[in-house]
C-alpha cells in the first residue's frame, strides 16, 4: 500500500506560522528539537512505515538553498528528498496545486512541524481499508480535571470532530471558529445515513493527511481554496452521503478513469464500487490520550514543550541527537555541567560551576562560568556570559547574553 503513495512534506508554515520570529532567517521544518532537525521526524516516520523511498519537501523561494544543502549533505537516511518551491503566502491547497504534475498516486501531506511516533502504516490501513478519500490523523487530548470547567476563549483553535461509532469514519468536521457560540451545524443527509454521531472537542488534528488522487480535481475546480486543512478537508467531509447530483466535482468521470487507468481488476472494482451513493468517504485514526507521542511544535510554547519532551524521552520511538563524538580540551566543563536529560551539540564550551538542566544546548555554543540554565533551548552559536540565570527561555542563534541585559 505504502509504495502506491506520494509523500509531501510543507517545510514552511503554509498555513499560518506561529514561531515567528525563529523563522525569520530559517524553515520552519529546520527548527531544531532536541539538536535535530524538525523535518528529521517526519523523515524517520515515513522511513519507519516503509514503503517510502522518494520525499517531496515544499518550501518558499527564500529556503531553498538551505533545505537544498540539508537534503545533498546533512540528511543522512534513506529517503530521496526533492525540494520543490512555491509562492511566498502560498497555503497547503495552493502548494498541491503547484506539485500536480508530479502527484500522480494517492498522497500524504504532512506539515513540516509534526513529530508523531505514531506507526504511519495504521494511518494507511484505514485509508485502505475504507478505500477513502481523505484519512486524518487525531491525538485526543488529556482529559480535563472535573473542577477545570472549559470556558469560551479555550475553544480558540478547536475542531468539533464527528466520528462513527467504530471511531474509523470521519463525519464531521468544523472549527470552533466557524460556529456560534459553539453551536455546531449537523446536515442531516449525514444523520439519516449516520444517525449515530459522536462529537469530540478534545482531537487535536496532527496536520498528518492522505489524500486519494482524484481530490487534487477539487482544487481545480476550487481554485479559491488555499489550505487544505481549513477549506479543502472540510468540504470533502461535508459533501459525503450526497447523490451525484449535488457534488460540484466529477466523481463519475474521476472514478471511471481511476478504474480504466489501473491495470487490476481488484483497482476497477475498488473505483467502481465509490460510484454508489457513498460517494465521498472521510476517514480518520485516533490515538489515544495516554498512547503514543503526536504533537505538533506549531508555536513557541508547544516548540519547548517538544524539546523538553525529546530530551527526557517523553517520546517512545524518537531520540535526541546523538552525543558527539570529540575531545573536551582542559577546563571545558561540559561534561560535569549538562544533565542527562538535556542534549547538546558539536563544541559546546562551559565553564566550570555552570548547570544545565532539561535544556537542548546547539553547536558551538559558549556558556560562562556560574551559569544556570533550566528549561531552556539554546540555538546554534548562542553565548552566555558568567553568571547568567534562565529559566523557560528560547535563545536564537548566534544571540549574545550578559548579565546586565537579564532584568528579575
Amino acid at each position: 500500500m505504502l509504495r502506491e503513495l506520494t509523500a509531501v512534506v510543507l517545510a514552511d508554515g503554509n498555513d499560518g506560522d506561529n514561531l515567528y520570529p525563529l523563522t525569520e532567517d530559517m524553515p520552519l521544518a529546520l527548527l531544531p528539537v532536541a539538536n535535530r532537525p524538525l523535518l528529521s521526524y517526519q523523515l524517520e516516520m515515513l522511513s519507519v512505515a516503509g514503503g517510502f523511498s522518494h520525499v517531496i519537501v515544499v518550501c518558499h523561494e527564500r529556503h531553498h538553498h538551505r533545505l537544498q544543502q540539508y537534503a545533498a549533505e546533512e540528511y543522512k537516511g534513506s529517503l530521496r528528498l526533492e525540494v520543490a518551491v512555491v509562492e511566498e503566502g502560498a497555503g497547503s491547497a495552493d502548494a498541491l496545486r503547484a506539485l500536480r504534475t508530479k502527484i500522480t498516486t494517492d498522497f500524504v501531506l504532512i506539515s513540516g512541524d509534526v513529530i508523531s511516533d505514531v506507526p504511519f502504516q495504521h494511518l494507511a490501513d484505514t485509508h485502505r481499508l475504507h478505500n477513502a478519500s481523505a484519512t486524518v490523523l487525531f491525538k485526543q487530548q488529556p482529559p480535563r480535571p472535573a473542577s477545570d470547567k472549559k470556558k469560551a476563549r479555550d475553544l480558540d483553535g478547536t475542531d468539533f470532530v464527528g466520528i462513527d461509532a467504530t471511531r474509523q469514519r470521519l463525519l464531521h468536521l468544523e472549527s470552533a471558529a466557524d460556529c456560534d457560540a459553539g453551536v455546531i451545524t449537523v446536515s442531516e443527509s449525514m444523520l439519516r445515513a449516520r444517525p449515530y454521531v459522536e462529537v469530540h472537542s478534545d482531537f487535536a488534528d496532527a496536520h498528518v493527511y492522505i489524500f486519494a488522487h482524484w481530490v487534487l480535481s477539487v482544487l481545480d475546480l476550487k481554485p479559491h481554496f488555499s489550505s487544505a486543512k481549513f477549506e479543502l478537508l472540510p468540504y470533502l467531509v461535508r459533501k459525503q452521503f450526497l447523490s451525484t447530483a449535488n457534488l460540484s466535482m466529477p466523481q463519475q468521470q474521476v472514478h471511471l478513469e481511476q478504474a480504466l487507468s489501473m491495470s487490476s481488476s481488484t483497482a476497477a472494482a475498488r473505483a467502481a464500487n465509490t460510484a454508489g451513493n457513498d460517494h465521498v468517504r472521510c476517514c480518520c485514526y485516533v490515538v489515544p490520550h495516554d498512547a503514543g507521542y503526536c504533537m505538533r511544535a506549531c508555536s513557541i510554547a508547544s516548540f519547548m514543550q517538544a524539546n523538553l519532551d525529546i530530551c527526557r524521552g517523553g517520546a517512545a520511538h524518537f531520540e535526541k541527537a546523538p552525543e558527539p563524538n570529540e575531545t573536551i580540551k582542559e577546563g571545558n566543563f561540559v561534561l560535569k555541567s549538562i544533565s542527562a536529560d538535556s542534549a547538546r551539540g558539536v563544541r559546546v564550551e562551559v565553564g566550570a560551576r555552570s548547570s544545565i538542566k532539561k535544556s537542548a544546548i546547539g553547536a558551538n555554543c559558549k556558556i560562562g562560568s556560574g551559569v544556570r540554565l533550566a528549561n531552556c533551548v539554546l540555538m546554534e552559536g548562542v553565548v552566555l556570559h558568567d553568571k547568567v540565570n534562565m529559566s523557560n527561555c528560547i535563545v536564537c542563534k548566534g544571540a549574545e547574553v550578559h548579565l546586565s541585559l537579564i532584568h528579575i
